[in-house]
């Protein structure tokens, strides 16, 4: 009996299990212990990589010094080109905060990812990196997010089918890219856009998406570098929309659609040009909203614009109302409930 014992005492067990199962264990795994395993046999030389699905670079060199970033750059090199086969992506994000990544080698991981059917990509640059074409028509691609100082490069062909969320950050806007990138996706449900240089002219902020869903548009960081420098015009063509999140400056001009499927609205207005006007038509696109937070600096000024039709919420069920200004004893205050036939929950907060 004790011989017995000491004989199952020695079996491998892990061994006896299948590649599939290896992998799924393999990728409960930091990418760094999973690659550890590498050294146990032959068979488990490579077969990490197939347990890799999310490549986050900023996760991967946590506690790895300057020295081996490099070290690091070579391992995805070998990941992405050597294992063709056995590699498949879920997420490639990368950071060169994290790592110092040259624009050529980027370009490269980009391609290789996509060509793998990867179905997320997070790029966080700090100047405006080469992007490949094959990003802008992937079918397999369903998040996409970028944050670069610069311009974003669209080709004039842009076919995302599977695209449902896609986030430009502090990426300077030119009149047609952001349009003719939205245009391309014809799931997107979810866009967030944070410009963040100035073009010269008069900037067109133009989205027309019939399945987008929640809009998120800050323009804090453009108002912060160029504070006398916000003229822009939003046009906004949204239909399905259900969450809609502004912030800061007031452009030029509004057109935007009925959004009759509005539930959720965060309005922030720090800052609009002579003409109170603009703002008001902000409100007015938006007055089919049930919940509203709403903040305005010298809010009386922009209630007190006569304006033809009234402004009048409906369906408004829920406000939290921020007012920045200096005089909250006005009758614009009252005015402006009459306004809110079907409001139940108020909440004021004067600053």
């Amino acid at each position: 009996m004790a011989k017995k014992m000491e004989l199952v005492g020695v079996v491998d067990r892990i061994s006896s299990l299948s590649d599939p199962i290896l992998c799924r264990i393999l990728s409960l795994l930091p990418i760094k212990d999973a690659v550890r395993t590498s050294i146990i046999s032959p068979r488990w030389r490579y077969l990490f990589a197939s347990s890799i699905s999310i490549l986050d670079f900023e996760e991967c060199l946590q506690g790895v010094s300057k020295e081996n970033f490099n070290n690091f750059n070579h391992f995805v090199d070998r990941l992405l080109y050597i294992f063709p086969n056995q590699v498949s992506l879920e997420c490639f994000r990368v950071d060169d905060e994290v790592c110092d990544v040259e624009s050529l080698r980027l370009y490269g991981w980009i391609c290789a990812t996509l060509w793998r059917g990867v179905k997320e990509i997070e790029i966080y640059f700090e100047k405006s990196p080469m992007l490949p074409t094959q990003l802008f028509t992937s079918h397999s691609l369903v998040t996409l997010k970028l944050r670069f100082w610069g311009e974003i490069n669209v080709p004039t062909k842009v076919c995302l089918p599977n695209l449902k969320t896609l986030h430009l950050k502090v990426i300077t806007p030119s009149n047609d890219s952001v349009c003719r990138l939205v245009s391309g996706c014809v799931a997107l449900e979810d866009l967030l856009m944070v410009p963040g240089g100035s073009c010269l002219g008069k900037t067109v902020v133009n989205i027309h998406s019939p399945s987008l869903k929640r809009l998120v548009l800050d323009f804090h960081v453009l108002l912060t570098k160029f504070p006398n420098d916000i003229d822009y015009v939003v046009k906004i063509n949204a239909p399905s929309l259900e969450c809609f999140e502004y912030n800061d400056a007031v452009g030029d001009f509004y057109t935007l659609n009925s959004m009759k499927l509005l539930e959720d609205a965060d309005i922030l207005i720090s800052r609009y040009q002579e003409d109170e006007r603009n703002a008001t038509r902000l409100l007015q696109a938006i007055c089919n909203v049930r919940s509203l937070f709403l903040s305005i600096i010298d809010a009386e000024t922009v209630f007190r614009s006569r304006l033809d039709p009234v402004l009048i919420f409906p369906s408004l069920v829920f406000l939290d109302f921020c007012n920045e200004g200096d005089d909250w004893q006005g009758t614009w205050l009252v005015e402006f409930l009459h306004c809110l036939p079907n409001l139940k929950k108020l909440v004021l907060t004067f600053v």
